[in-house]
């Protein structure tokens, strides 16, 4: 059988985890994240609305560490497109995460302090993280993407729970999870003898990021101060 790549698409997460002007970002050398579902969206589906979604992947991806992966190789391959229906044309993508990831670098933040992140000082889901102004302080940390507000993008809600439905654009402080909505460069749409599986590759070279007056010390957080996970670069193929 002839193997068909059906499209490539890039997907820039840049209104997702932070929209405050006053930020800096650099590379994380670690940035674990958990994939919790994909889902293929048909073309009456918007920046803000998935409809009649076809779930191609749905569980627990574990720690994906996408910060370690070579350059332009997979970091995870999930699910495959068997669900679609033939026929059926497919605009849109919806990715579901979890909001907690696992981030090691340093960052400037907004005020130009350089920060290292540091073991136990984890943020929050309402509450960015501390660091250290130490580079012999650098450790693992647990980061919060997409912090709380009610003017993201559309494209962007949180989710208490990976069942329920919530309002495109807002992220809900005590939420877990949450989820993006793409537009796919090209329509997909299922072909008899063609079943193609996902793979999704990332690159980290902006994912830390820090807001803010942390203070020489780099330890000040609160909901608009302090270390982030900022967004990475994600690019799912189905072939």
């Amino acid at each position: 059988m002839k193997k068909i790549k059906t499209f490539l698409i890039s997907i820039i997460l840049t209104f997702i985890f932070y929209g405050n002007a006053v930020a800096g970002t650099a590379e994380a050398t670690e940035y674990k994240i958990k994939i919790r579902k994909l889902e293929l969206c048909d073309s009456s589906s918007t920046q803000a609305s998935c409809n009649n979604p076809v779930t191609i992947y749905s569980g627990n991806s574990g720690d994906i560490d996408i910060a370690n992966t070579t350059a332009g190789a997979a970091a995870a391959s999930l699910g495959n497109a068997n669900a679609a229906k033939f026929g059926t044309s497919y605009t849109f993508i919806q990715i579901t995460m979890n909001r907690a990831f696992t981030v090691k670098g340093s960052v400037a933040d907004g005020s130009g302090n350089t920060c290292y992140t540091k073991a136990g000082t984890a943020g929050t889901a309402s509450v960015n993280s501390q660091g250290s102004k130490n580079s012999t302080d650098l450790g693992s940390t647990t980061l919060y993407a997409a912090m709380p507000g009610t003017s993201h993008s559309t494209a962007l809600n949180s989710l208490t729970s990976l069942t329920d439905t919530e309002t495109a654009g807002t992220v809900t402080a005590a939420d877990e999870f949450f989820q993006y909505r793409q537009v796919l460069a090209n329509t997909f749409t299922m072909e008899p003898g063609n079943i193609p599986s996902v793979t999704v590759a990332f690159g980290t070279s902006a994912a830390l990021g820090a807001t803010g007056n942390m203070t020489a010390n780099c330890n000040t957080a609160n909901a608009s101060i302090g270390m982030y996970a900022a967004e990475p670069d994600v690019t799912v193929t189905i072939d």
